[in-house]
C-alpha cells in the first residue's frame, strides 16, 4: 500500500459510527465521533492513477469538506455493484432494484429462463413496482457470488446460468452479447461459447446473464493435468488464436466499431477514451506492424478456458475485452498480462507457466512479439504521470 491521507472533517453530530467504502483505487474509512472526526484514505494503487483532485485536496484549506464530498461522489454509485442481487423471500430476488428473479416449476417463452439445476426454472422480469423491502443475500444462498472486484464487477452463480454485472469503463465499449454473436454467426468454432440469456444497459452499468458451459476451468485443474494434456491444451488455445486471425477488422476496435477497452493499450489515466485512432498511435509507438487488424480474445488466462475431462472439448468465457488489434500484440499479450498467470502454488511450477508456454508456441507458429518495446512506452507513460502528479 502506499501512504495513507489524514483528513479531518468538522461535524457538530455527537453520535459516532463508522463506515468502510472499498473501491479498487483505494480504501475509505470514515469514523465520525463527537470529538474528532476523521476520514482516513489508503491508496492501494500509485498515486498518479488516481484522479488529480484526489491529490490536491489534502493539501488544500478547506480540504476536510472537499475531499470527502468529491470521495463519496465518485463512490456514491460504484460501491454497491457487488450488493445489487438482494432476496426479497426463498423463491425471489430483485436485481439492480429494477429486475425481477423467480423460481419456479414452470419456464416461461416470454421471458429469459434457465434451469435451476434441480428440475426447476429461473425466471427474469422488469419489474415495475419492485418491493420497498428487500434483504442481503444470506451466506447460504443459492446464489452464490463466484467473482467480486468491488466496486468494478461481479459474477453470481444461478442455477445453470451466471450474472454478471460490471461498470462500464466507457459508455462506447462494445458489448460481450455483440461479441457473443458475432461468433455465433461465425460457427462452427472449434470451442463452446456460452449462450446468452439476457443483457441490459443501466446507467454506466452493463448486466448479462450467460449459460453455463460444460468443464472446469484450467485454473481449477491444471495441476491435476500431466504434462502431455497440459502442452496439448497450450497448442490448442494456440491454433485457436491462429484461427481468429484470420478474421480481420478495419480498425483498432471491438467487433462493432465501438471501443475495445483493453487497458494494456491505453494510457495509465482516470480518462481512458480507447478511441480506434489513439490505440492505433499507442500501438505504432510501442513498434508493432499495424497494416492490419485482426480478431482476438485479449483475455486467454487459465480462468476463461474450460476443459470437459470427458469429451475433451474447450469452452471459452469472459468476452469482455476482445476486437480485432495488430497481430503483434497477440502473442505480446500473454508476455504482459498477469492476470493470466495461474494460481500460486508450492511447487516447481510457476505462475507464469501457462502463459509463457502460450506465447512460446505461438511463436512457433510464426506470431512476432514486441514485449521490450510495450515495456519501455509503459514505463515512459508511468514516470510521466508521476511527474504530472507532483
Amino acid at each position: 500500500m502506499f501512504p495513507a491521507f489524514l483528513v479531518t472533517i468538522f461535524s457538530s453530530s455527537s453520535s459516532s459510527s463508522s463506515v468502510d467504502i472499498y473501491c479498487r483505487r483505494f480504501t475509505l474509512e470514515i469514523a465520525v465521533s463527537s470529538r474528532q472526526p476523521t476520514a482516513h484514505l489508503t491508496l492501494l494503487t500509485p498515486p498518479w492513477s488516481l484522479p488529480k483532485y484526489f491529490l490536491l485536496a489534502p493539501f488544500c484549506p478547506l480540504s476536510s469538506c472537499i475531499f470527502l464530498f468529491a470521495i463519496l461522489n465518485v463512490l456514491f454509485n460504484m460501491s454497491t455493484i457487488n450488493s445489487s442481487i438482494r432476496q426479497i423471500d426463498d423463491q425471489s430476488w430483485l436485481i439492480e432494484g429494477s429486475l425481477l428473479l423467480c423460481r419456479q416449476q414452470i419456464s416461461s417463452s416470454d421471458l429469459a429462463t434457465w434451469s435451476d439445476s434441480n428440475g426447476g426454472f429461473y425466471v427474469l422480469s422488469s419489474s415495475s413496482k419492485p418491493p420497498s423491502e428487500t434483504q442481503p443475500l444470506p451466506d447460504a444462498s443459492e446464489i452464490q457470488k463466484v467473482y467480486d472486484a468491488g466496486a468494478v464487477s461481479a459474477v453470481w452463480r444461478v442455477g445453470e446460468a451466471f450474472i454478471k454485472l460490471k461498470r462500464l469503463i466507457t459508455p462506447n465499449a462494445t458489448r460481450e452479447h455483440t461479441t457473443l454473436q458475432y461468433l455465433r454467426n461465425k460457427q462452427p468454432l472449434d470451442f463452446h461459447i456460452p449462450d446468452v440469456y439476457y443483457y441490459s444497459d443501466f446507467g454506466d452499468r452493463y448486466l448479462i446473464v450467460l449459460g453455463r458451459v460444460p468443464g472446469r476451468t484450467l485454473n481449477e485443474i491444471w495441476y491435476e493435468l500431466g504434462e502431455t494434456k497440459q502442452q496439448e491444451c497450450v497448442r490448442r488455445i494456440a491454433k485457436i488464436c491462429m484461427e481468429l486471425a484470420t478474421w480481420e477488422g478495419e480498425t483498432i476496435s471491438g467487433v462493432d466499431g465501438k471501443r475495445l477497452t483493453d487497458q494494456f493499450l491505453e494510457k495509465s489515466t482516470d480518462e481512458m477514451s480507447f478511441y480506434p485512432g489513439r490505440l492505433l498511435e499507442n500501438c505504432k509507438k510501442i513498434g508493432m506492424d499495424c497494416s492490419s487488424s485482426v480478431f482476438y480474445h485479449a483475455d486467454l488466462g487459465p480462468g476463461n478456458i474450460l476443459l470437459d475431462e470427458m469429451d475433451g472439448s474447450i469452452s471459452i468465457i469472459d468476452w469482455e475485452t476482445v476486437g480485432y488489434v495488430p497481430k503483434d500484440w497477440i502473442r505480446t499479450k500473454f508476455h504482459c498480462s498477469s492476470g493470466m498467470d495461474l494460481p500460486e502454488r508450492a511447487g516447481d511450477t510457476l505462475p507464469t507457466d501457462w502463459r509463457v508456454r502460450v506465447a512460446r508456441e505461438l511463436a512457433r507458429l510464426g506470431f512476432r512479439e514486441v514485449v521490450d518495446e510495450w515495456v519501455a512506452w509503459n514505463t515512459q507513460l508511468q514516470e510521466q504521470h508521476t511527474i504530472h502528479s507532483i
